[in-house]
């Protein structure tokens, strides 16, 4: 077992799936949002940023899809953050109008309309077949770095500015008043505030920060294809919130690194046959959701959460 590069790419997972863990909190745990669909929002990032910077298609290849600017990286970032804006205004309008249950089923519904968008249009980005063998930008210029480990301090350094905003946003007047319309919308209501636009300001404001995340996933992965962006991804997101506590960000990543961490140590261990190791794959889920089971009762990182929230309440 290379403990290096399990390592390195805990790390680079953790802080990808990090943000989008941490979006998740500022939405649900919160704002009070069931959002079911931010894996919507990864992949519409994900797939903007390769469209944007990958070379037109060659009239030697077996590509399909219609649109390749070969534009400059910063460019599919920004592209990729205006898109996830532009999804979540797009799905937010007609959603964000529910409430509990009919909330999280409407959000799900509009991921899977997207999944399957860019599963049977070919033109957008060759369907289920994808986009395979991304180039990583500047690896070349960087060729005396090793770039797994650049690729995880980028990854790392980006999930301490969102962080760090977040914290900010939790700490401030505005984050109370949305632990306000989390707790008691009535309240809030009450007190002359709308929260209507509450809830579409900060769907608005998240979105980004998990379609850029889902760019930085391409550079990790090299591929986008649909099979990527599925609702596993966002049940991931889901279990790691849960195991840390919401409504913490500190949580939402401890919840986030165990997750990773134990997925990543089983795929590492060594198997003999083909067949042990699809055993183990679905082993996998099942000691997962073991984890959960485990952690819901005994809440572990419960003081933590009611600490953040006695906080924010003085």
């Amino acid at each position: 077992m290379n403990w290096g590069q399990l390592a390195i790419t805990v790390v680079t997972l953790v802080s990808i799936l990090g943000v989008v863990t941490l979006v998740l909190n500022m939405q649900y745990g919160q704002a009070g949002m069931i959002n079911f669909g931010v894996v919507a929002y990864v992949a519409a990032g994900a797939y903007t940023y390769v469209l944007l910077t990958q070379p037109p298609p060659s009239e030697a290849s077996l590509d399909q899809y219609a649109i390749g600017l070969d534009l400059p990286v910063w460019v599919g970032f920004i592209g990729a953050a205006l898109a996830g804006l532009a999804f979540a205004a797009l799905t937010g309008w007609p959603t964000l109008r529910l409430r509990g249950e009919y909330l999280a089923l409407t959000t799900f519904a509009f991921a899977e309309v997207f999944h399957s968008f860019i599963v049977n249009e070919q033109r957008f980005a060759n369907g289920t077949r994808g986009l395979v063998g991304v180039p990583r930008p500047y690896r070349e210029e960087l060729a005396f770095i090793d770039y797994d480990i650049l690729l995880a301090g980028v990854a790392l350094l980006f999930l301490a500015i969102v962080y760090f905003i977040f914290e900010r946003m939790v700490r401030s007047p505005y984050g109370r008043a949305l632990e306000a319309l989390r707790d008691d919308e009535l309240a809030l209501v009450t007190s002359g505030k709308r929260s209507t636009r509450f809830r579409m300001e900060i769907f608005l404001f998240t979105a980004p920060f998990a379609a850029m995340a889902g760019a930085f996933y391409i550079w990790y992965t090299t591929l986008a294809i649909p099979d990527l962006f599925t609702a596993e991804m966002t049940f991931i997101v889901w279990i790691a919130l849960i195991l840390g506590g919401e409504g913490s960000n500190r949580g939402a990543l401890i919840g986030i690194t165990l997750v990773i961490l134990f997925e990543e140590l089983i795929r590492a261990i060594p198997f003999e046959t083909i067949r042990a190791a699809q055993i183990a794959a679905s082993l996998e889920v099942a000691a997962l959701g073991v984890l959960l089971i485990v952690f819901l009762r005994w809440q572990p990182f419960a003081a933590l959460t009611r600490t953040r929230r006695r906080v924010l309440r003085s």
